[in-house]
């Protein structure tokens, strides 16, 4: 059995990366965001777009820090900061 969370994209993210949604593995117990989102800096898909960028992350539609523990099922969001005017 594969264990995976769903990342979706949006704004310059999924522009940038030509998706919107794709499946990442986690190990069965989970990872916690910040390991999960250092796996996908290193992607092909991300490569370039997540290193070193104020990317704002939310869990099952909830926002969450850094420190949350992510777990197979779940579905994290990626989108830059909003900004209005």
């Amino acid at each position: 059995m594969t264990h995976t969370i769903t990342v979706r994209l949006f704004a310059q993210l999924r522009e940038l990366s030509g998706t919107e949604v794709f499946d990442h593995a986690v190990p069965p117990e989970g990872q916690s965001l910040e390991t999960v989102l250092a796996a996908l800096e290193q992607s092909p898909l991300l490569a370039g777009l997540l290193a070193g960028a104020r990317i704002m992350t939310a869990v099952n539609q909830t926002m969450v820090r850094s420190s949350h523990h992510l777990v197979p099922g779940d579905e994290l969001a990626l989108f830059p900061p909003v900004t209005g005017g």
